[in-house]
């Protein structure tokens, strides 16, 4: 026994537990893109095996604290985020069994204290002679897996067993003959609309509908008002108005008298007050059969099998899992009983009455930006009655209870908030994810913890400690394809560029930095076909006719180009409108800004972004951006654009309104001298007008100037080849001493100091542009530490010549990064639906991480081809070297593992704080789990036998970062979720994917034969934590 739990608890059990975690989870996400959600809960997320995988994880994590007396004082860092990890399940714990979360829907002026759960309930009733016996147990149904119920329930001493027999999804209806059934109808109904209007739908003894505004019902105890079907001998109908039947072959209407029974008979129409039915079918004794069809939206229906004394009945139940089921009935044993399936609807202990819905839209579009439901909250007991505005990450907290906004009704006079109750779940999460960050940092700056130990023997610390901001990326943009185009001359448009204009933010800038921002918006690109950004807007501008049928909208999605008849990656204006001028995408943007965020795909955030891009085309096209000219009696100081109605009139009036066009006329007209004296013209009305608020001359010319240079994106490539040749230099002079790189770091360190001083100056010139420190976004943060990445290689080159070309390869990537984030500024009104603090620190940490584990599977990869190396005669050397740069690369991949880990959960932050769910098994999520999860694996394989040896680690580090590309490229392209790009079926895995694996395999195992021929030695001993 003690044998078996040493087993349970032992590291090597806790490697097959993270991996099958990870393998777990990971399958769980084609389940989902395969079955649908409720299948990956039902197969994993949900079962009870997956529940004692994480409970024996949990445990085995608490005995090997005490195992490796983490406890002591040395040892409090590795203590603490080692800890973190117990209290966040413990948190997840209260989550899942405690903790809830549903939506409330309320109309403008309606108030309501009801919200329906997200989970799904089956619930059974049992009444006689006034007493009642209930039951409810949370359910998930999937197609993929055998759901089990059963329930027994006592009353008046009588037993009732109910026990779910068959569930049918998406359940399309048949009518079956069935002697033991009852009499259903087909039926058709034709509206005012004629064909428009067409109906066709069933009608069962003792149901009623309401058709065509009048009230149908067969049998039982109907409405007065309701027109009426029965069935004894024949079938027959009463109707409290005169209503007329129409032999469908020819002939008259025969009049039929109000509130008297008539006798009815199919294939003939019934003309009732202009709508008419026709009863297609009828049968005397049938019953409903259900069967799984292909709708998605349809209802499940479950088949419940109602036993009680002698008797047995089937009883048959509608619900899904998205809104509240009808509950189905019938009498057994003398007994009522009531059975229904889908969410609850539950009532909170306040009120909240929607005072207005507002959705802002784009100007000249119907294109959502944003919304916002503006409520009052009731709460009697407290005597509170308050006002509030729930928008995008803007919550309404009262009571334990927060409301997010997460949707609208298509006719936008209601709202749906998400409602989330889990403030203790939540609280001891975040706690856990403050002891996991606090021990993380603690871990990295601690004399005692084997990071430090590895640092002592390394020559290249200072190296990994100071390269904490390295960011990757590998995303190119596309070109357009060339066209002629109606282009105006370069010297107006750079006099143009120095006008200044208001942008949508109230910043006064050239119209330059406008230019430049629209044209990155729209095309992805500095420069358009090779033409400057000035060039480009002002020619849009004065040409938009031509300008509308140019190529110059990026549309990244392939399938959406292909649904917009675009081939490539670039659409024209034209492109996004029909024959009738109307806009294609208005129905998909409508229905991706009607989703929740946390149920928008990667498909319905391209057809946002591409939303975007096309208003802000017509924005430039219509001249809305223009906001150039002041009004001198605007208390304000806000500054319009020619279609603006201003307090002016006279000759300035005119000058407002007519300049532009003029601006046009004379620029395409060659007329270039008066178009120079309506540029200057604008200039002098603005120094008239706006002289109070306007940048300074001086300012103005440094913006422009810093536009123009782009010296960041200029400096990038030279940082990247010159880091990159500097490490192919140092590994030659490692296997080949006689090689000298002393002249050639030289040279490097000169160029790179150029660079250096051009970067500072860069900086210094945004900072004196803005006025603040810059590091205020993402951009700017990046630009910042690729500074503080070249200078930290310049302060410690003298301790090792790696540290400069480390850093400065560094600084490369994370320049270029910098420019994959340029290429999306925000000029409009638009209010981004994720735009958030958390989720700016959640992408720029996480991603950070992924620089970090690439570098450690380069130097992984460098190792192998060190192996593949060794001879008699250079086995010392590379030994030592592959020893050092392997010690590199376990420092490297933990600060990776902390960013990695540390950005995962602030995601969870982000999501909380904007829909109040802060983990929901999406796809991307759960993958990063996944590399979270391989990566503490990889770095915990030193204390499992078998798994200790340099090669080990080595080539794990290399096929470790597999889970990085699965989650940072897989989900995007070959998983639906809210982060995913896939729609429909998944691209072609790349051919060069393949030979990549190939290469890397045929490298292990060359270099594990060398290995293990010139490195005979036993495994190390396992070192302590």
């Amino acid at each position: 026994m003690n044998k078996f739990l040493n087993f349970l608890f032992s590291m090597q059990m806790m490697g097959v537990l993270i991996i099958l975690f990870a393998f777990s989870i990971g399958t769980a996400t084609f389940i989902e893109n395969d079955f649908g959600t409720p299948a990956a809960h039902a197969l994993v997320y949900d079962a009870w095996w997956f529940e004692l995988m994480l409970l024996l994880l949990t445990i085995n994590l608490v005995v090997n604290i005490f195992r490796y007396k983490l406890y002591k004082r040395d040892k409090w860092s590795i203590l603490l985020f080692h800890a973190a990890f117990i209290i966040i399940f413990v948190g997840a714990g209260v989550t899942r069994y405690i903790g809830y979360e549903g939506n409330m829907h309320i109309r403008e002026g309606q108030t309501t204290n009801q919200i329906t759960t997200s989970s799904s309930y089956i619930d059974v009733q049992a009444q006689a002679n006034g007493k009642i016996s209930q039951t409810s147990e949370k359910i998930t149904v999937s197609s993929v897996k055998t759901t089990k119920y059963s329930d027994d329930l006592n009353i008046n001493n009588k037993n009732v067993e109910v026990t779910l027999k068959t569930m049918i999804p998406n359940a399309q209806s048949t009518i079956s003959q069935d002697m033991n059934g009852a009499p259903i109808m087909e039926m058709v109904s034709v509206g005012n609309a004629g064909m428009a209007g067409i109906q066709d739908f069933t009608l069962g003894y003792n149901e009623q509908k309401n058709i065509g505004g009048n009230l149908l019902a067969f049998g039982g105890n109907p409405n007065a008002n309701s027109i009426v079907f029965d069935y004894s001998d024949s079938l027959r109908m009463i109707s409290p108005f005169e209503f007329s039947e129409v032999n469908m072959m020819g002939g008259d209407p025969i009049p039929m008298t109000a509130n008297k029974w008539h006798v009815v008979s199919p294939k003939k129409l019934y003309d009732l007050k202009g709508s008419k039915i026709v009863i297609k079918n009828f049968f005397p004794a049938a019953k409903y059969k259900y069967i799984q069809g292909e709708d998605k939206n349809a209802p499940t229906v479950l088949v419940f099998d109602v036993k009680s004394g002698n008797e047995q009945k089937d009883l048959i139940v509608k619900g899904a899992s998205n809104y509240v089921g009808t509950p189905s009935n019938l009498m057994i044993n003398g007994i009522n009983v009531t059975v229904a399936y889908g969410p609850k609807t539950m009532e909170l202990p306040f009120s909240l009455k929607l005072n207005k819905f507002i959705l802002d839209r784009y100007p000249g579009s119907n294109s959502p930006s944003s919304f916002a439901s503006e409520v009052t909250l009731v709460d009697n007991e407290k005597g509170i009655e308050q006002d509030h505005r729930i928008y995008m990450n803007n919550i309404l907290k009262h009571e334990g209870f927060r409301f997010f906004q997460a949707s609208y009704d298509t006719d936008e006079k209601g709202t749906v908030l998400s409602v989330n109750h889990d403030l203790w779940g939540m609280l001891i999460t975040y706690f856990g994810y403050f002891v996991l960050m606090l021990g993380m940092a603690w871990s990295l700056i601690s004399p005692a913890t084997r990071f430090k130990a590895l640092g002592n023997k390394s020559k290249s610390l200072k190296t990994v400690v100071l390269s904490a901001f390295l960011i990757l990326g590998s995303l190119l943009p596309a070109s357009a394809q060339n066209q002629v185009l109606p282009i105006v001359p370069l010297k107006q448009s750079q006099d143009f560029g120095k006008l200044l204009v208001q942008d949508n933010g109230g910043r006064f800038e050239p119209i330059n930095t406008m230019s430049s921002e629209v044209i990155r918006k729209i095309t992805k690109k500095n420069k358009f076909q090779g033409y400057p950004a000035d060039q480009v807007f002002l020619s849009m501008i004065v040409n938009p006719q031509q300008w509308q049928t140019v190529d110059m909208i990026k549309v990244g999605n392939s399938e959406l180009a292909k649904e917009l008849g675009i081939s490539g990656k670039y659409g024209s204006f034209r492109h996004f409108l029909d024959a009738q001028g109307q806009y294609k995408l208005s129905k998909k943007v409508q229905d991706a800004y009607s989703r929740k965020p946390s149920q928008r795909t990667g498909y319905d955030k391209e057809i946002i972004s591409v939303d975007e891009r096309v208003n802000i085309s017509y924005m430039v096209f219509t001249g809305e951006f223009l906001k150039i000219f002041p009004d001198p009696n605007d208390d304000m100081h806000a500054w319009y654009n020619p279609t603006a109605e201003l307090a002016i009139t006279g000759d300035d009036s005119l000058f407002v309104k007519k300049s532009i066009l003029l601006l046009g006329q004379a620029l395409n007209n060659g007329d270039f001298a008066n178009a120079d004296s309506y540029i200057s013209g604008i200039k002098t009305y603005q120094n008239r007008f706006g002289q109070n608020v306007i940048p300074s001359p001086t300012k103005q010319k440094v913006e422009i100037l810093y536009n123009n240079t782009n010296i960041f994106k200029r400096l990038f490539p030279y940082y990247l080849l010159i880091g990159f040749f500097l490490i192919v230099f140092l590994v030659i002079q490692i296997i080949n001493p006689k090689f000298s790189v002393k002249w050639i770091m030289r040279a490097a360190m000169l160029i790179l100091g150029i660079g250096f001083i051009l970067h500072t100056s860069g900086l210094a010139a945004r900072w004196y542009i803005s006025g603040h420190a810059p590091w205020s976004n993402g951009f700017e943060s990046m630009t910042y530490v690729a500074w503080a990445c070249l200078l930290s290689g310049f302060i410690f080159v003298k301790k090792s010549d790696f540290a400069l070309a480390a850093t400065s390869v560094l600084a490369g990537l994370t320049l270029f990064v910098a420019h994959l984030s340029w290429m999306s500024p925000e000029v409009t009104n638009l209010v981004p639906v994720l735009k958030s603090y958390w989720l700016t620190i959640h992408v720029a940490i996480i991603t950070a991480s992924y620089g970090f584990l690439a570098l450690a599977a380069i130097l992984g990869m460098i190792n192998l081809f060190l192996f593949n190396l060794q001879n008699k005669n250079n086995i010392d050397r590379i030994k030592s070297t592959v020893t050092d740069l392997t010690r590199i690369s376990e420092m490297t991949m933990t600060i990776g593992l902390y960013f990695l880990t540390i950005g995962t959960f602030l995601g969870g932050i982000w999501a909380n704080e904007s829909w109040g769910r802060y983990w929901g098994w999406d796809p991307k999520e759960t993958w990063a789990l996944v590399s979270v999860l391989v990566y503490s694996f990889i770095l915990h394989m030193r204390f499992i036998p078998g798994l200790k040896s340099v090669y080990s680690f080595n080539i794990a580090s290399i096929w470790g970062y597999s889970s990085i590309l699965m989650t940072y490229f897989g989900v995007n392209y070959y998983l639906a979720g809210m982060h995913s790009y896939a729609k429909g079926d998944p691209v072609p895995v790349p051919t060069w994917v393949y030979y990549s694996v190939a290469i890397v395999l045929a490298l292990s195992f060359t270099a594990y034969y060398n290995y293990k021929k010139h490195n005979p030695e036993p495994e190390p001993e396992e070192v302590e934590a």
